[in-house]
């Protein structure tokens, strides 16, 4: 049987354990290896065989060929990245393993690893985590390094290093990470450097990666933002990542929208549309309320049902309640310009708790409402790619690939 005889299962417990970069003798002389299967060990083309199993489940090892070495009589092999379903068991014990060492040992050694998780993650969370650091590590090649804060001490596989965001690493192009930079330098509480340029699992990155693009270049803001809204636009005129609008005409509060973007209609009405963006941080969980709040939802235009009066600021949605008040400050206020607003959010869709969530807050609106828009992550990158004519790369060299999270390759 030789080659043939060798089990998949076997080969990726001892590939899990090898650096980026390994040899086909690496993984015969692994002693895992020789004790499932001592009759072939002791074969003259063990490490033939051996190397022929590499390369018969080299697609659901995810390595690649790279050469052969002549000095060693072996082949080279690399790891392009982990097979499968993000959440299969195969895959989280792969990162499990980097979590057993000490982290001195482990940035000296494996510092392309998947890196460090963290226990205290609900299910949607830790998958997300698990991918963006296999990403960083195996499709983008860099180091792990320490968060959620600037001080914090503590190692993740989702995080990068200071150089590697410092150099935009946590941006699909180097324009968004211009629109990033310019953001930054006009400063506020809502922009928080670190997490932006080096949190891969944070949903400011993604909401740069996703809208960046289309602050810079209206044209292609007013063909990408027609497929989410219901009327026709004729131009964009405006749109910024990260603003808040002013406290005294609206809310009283520093509530802001992750994006906002100001249109006028083909028939002459100005439109404003706020974005929310969630990836894996759940809503916020404190309840607020106050008088500037219920004035909004005493107007005739509310669209919230008369019945939801003391249901709205319930803790599991308040955030979400804040926001889409905020959108429906802006039309209904005096000294407001627009004719429509809308809240638009955009959630992962496999993030079960943000779906449900945003389904019970939707039954306390009015039937046929329209100010607030759900569109879940695929469907948003879905529309975008039916009108771009260049595909995926027109939308800012792979936007497509914000889909498992806000990290992606930078060419």
């Amino acid at each position: 049987m030789g080659r043939k005889e060798i089990e998949l299962s076997v080969l990726q417990e001892v590939v899990a354990d090898l650096p980026l970069n390994f040899t086909s003798k690496d993984v015969s002389n692994d002693l895992r290896l020789k004790s499932a299967y001592p009759h072939l060990s002791k074969e003259r083309n063990y490490n033939a065989y051996v190397g022929g199993a590499l390369s018969d489940h080299n697609a659901d090892l995810g390595i690649e060929w790279t050469g052969y070495d002549s000095h060693r009589d072996t082949s080279r092999w690399h790891k392009m990245g982990l097979p499968g379903d993000l959440s299969s068991k195969t895959n989280y014990d792969i990162s499990r393993q980097f979590v057993s060492q000490p982290i001195p040992e482990m940035i000296k050694n494996v510092n392309m690893g998947i890196g460090p998780q963290s226990d205290s993650d609900k299910t949607f969370a830790k998958r997300m985590r698990l991918h963006q650091s296999w990403y960083r590590s195996c499709v983008m090649h860099l180091p792990f390094g320490t968060g959620p804060t600037k001080e914090s001490i503590k190692y993740h596989g989702n995080m990068l290093t200071p150089p590697d965001g410092a150099a935009g690493r946590n941006f699909l192009a180097p324009a968004i990470f211009e629109v990033a930079n310019e953001r930054l330098a006009l400063g506020g509480r809502n922009v928080e450097e670190y997490r932006l340029l080096h949190n891969m699992l944070s949903s400011q990155p993604m909401c740069f990666n996703l809208f960046g693009p289309l602050v810079k270049d209206y044209n292609l803001a007013q063909r990408l933002l027609a497929t989410l809204v219901p009327e026709k636009i004729a131009e964009v005129t405006w749109g910024v990542i990260e603003w808040v609008p002013p406290e005294e005409d609206y809310l009283h509060d520093d509530t802001s929208f992750d994006a906002f973007f100001k249109y006028r209609t083909i028939d002459g009405r100005l439109a404003g549309l706020g974005i929310e963006t969630k990836l894996s941080e759940p809503f916020s969980q404190k309840e607020y309320d106050q008088p500037e709040y219920r004035r909004w939802m005493q107007t005739p235009d509310s669209p919230w049902r008369t019945a939801a009066w003391n249901d709205v600021q319930a803790k599991s949605h308040n955030q979400l309640w804040r926001d889409h008040l905020l959108a429906v400050a802006l039309h209904l206020s005096q000294r407001s310009p627009y004719d429509i607003t809308r809240l638009m959010l955009v959630r992962h869709p496999k993030d079960k708790d943000c779906a449900r969530v945003t389904a019970g807050y939707k039954q306390l609106l009015r039937d046929g409402d329209d100010t607030l828009l759900d569109m879940p992550l695929d469907r948003l990158v879905e529309r975008w790619l039916s009108v771009v004519s260049d595909g995926p790369q027109q939308l800012a060299g792979g936007i497509q690939t914000a889909l498992p999270g806000p990290g992606a390759k930078r060419e």
